[in-house]
């Protein structure tokens, strides 16, 4: 079993020499999962539980693949965060669905903006200035391409506002999700857990709801099966084990390049027009993330830890 280095960072905890790594591929699978969305013409109160369905077992056997187990306690501990995790998919969804990808994106891109308030008091870290100036940076960026997206008429107020909804549920689960991995529970599991959790909850819902399932097509089945893969199973098992070795606040910042990504392939497979303005977001966006990314702190005391078994 191949093993890699971990260290401490500079505010005590652990930081594997793969999670930037890790960290970044996952936000390119993230990046993939709008555009997805965006081709699947059924509801989102239809198709997301059926990608959740679709998951259980796929996040199960990669649990156990990777050295984990789904159990009665290791669900009940997931409860809340497979709530918070079925509302923030079926929110964001429909965002993708009813408002522009930049919108969307974008919008749910100020999470740097809350972990930089809750990370000093839940995980005792200490943004630095710099880190601190290019959060606000990033917020003009991304003020420019919402705000130059009013003259898109793609964009929709209510899209909006369900991006605002997923902003806020989102940030709660992320600091759930940190919490418990901070505790050593494994990120296999954890998400095993939570998507179970989550499908539970969600298909009651939505056939109270009324959804009619049969909406969803045969090119719907292709692009939700690629959601499972993509940003699903690859996406949230590496942001998940990253987010032990990585201060929240960085994790949170380099989630910032899945946005400029996935309005880059809206406008290419969608035909999505940009505007300068927007543009020049994304990209203050870019420099922003890439200067807390190069100036992050080195690490010292190595010890051993096994990457597929934790």
């Amino acid at each position: 079993m191949l093993r890699h280095k971990e260290t401490h960072h500079e505010h005590g905890g652990p930081q594997h020499e793969l999670a930037l790594l890790a960290c970044i591929a996952a936000t390119l699978a993230w990046s993939v999962g709008p555009l997805l969305v965006r081709g699947i013409t059924a509801p989102s109160i239809a198709f997301t539980p059926i990608r959740l369905v679709l998951s259980v077992p796929v996040m199960t056997l990669s649990a156990y693949m990777s050295g984990g187990r789904l159990t009665v306690a290791m669900v009940k501990r997931c409860f809340v965060p497979g709530v918070l995790f079925a509302a923030s998919m079926l929110s964001g969804f429909m965002s993708f669905q009813h408002t522009s990808i930049a919108n969307a994106t974008l919008i749910s891109a100020l999470q740097p903006v809350l972990m930089l308030l809750v990370a000093p008091r839940l995980f005792g870290e200490r943004p630095t200035v710099l880190r601190i100036c290019m959060c606000v940076v990033a917020l003009g960026g991304v003020s420019m391409v919402v705000f130059a997206a009013q003259a898109n008429s793609e964009a929709g107020l209510s899209g909006d506002i369900y991006a605002l909804i997923n902003l806020v549920v989102w940030s709660a689960y992320f600091v759930v999700a940190k919490k418990a991995r901070d505790a050593g529970t494994h990120a296999g599991s954890f998400l095993a857990a939570v998507f179970l959790v989550a499908t539970v909850v969600l298909v009651p819902v939505a056939i109270i709801a009324g959804a009619d399932f049969a909406l969803v097509d045969g090119n719907d089945w292709w692009l939700i099966a690629a959601q499972v893969i993509i940003p699903g199973l690859i996406g949230h098992t590496l942001i998940t084990w990253a987010t032990r070795y990585l201060d929240i606040t960085l994790v949170s910042l380099i989630n910032l390049l899945s946005p400029a990504i996935s309005m880059a392939g809206a406008w290419i497979l969608y035909s999505q027009s940009m505007q300068v303005l927007q543009v020049v977001g994304a990209v203050v966006m870019l420099i922003a993330v890439g200067v807390v990314v190069r100036t992050r702190s080195a690490s010292v005391q190595p010890v051993a830890e096994a990457i597929s078994a934790e």
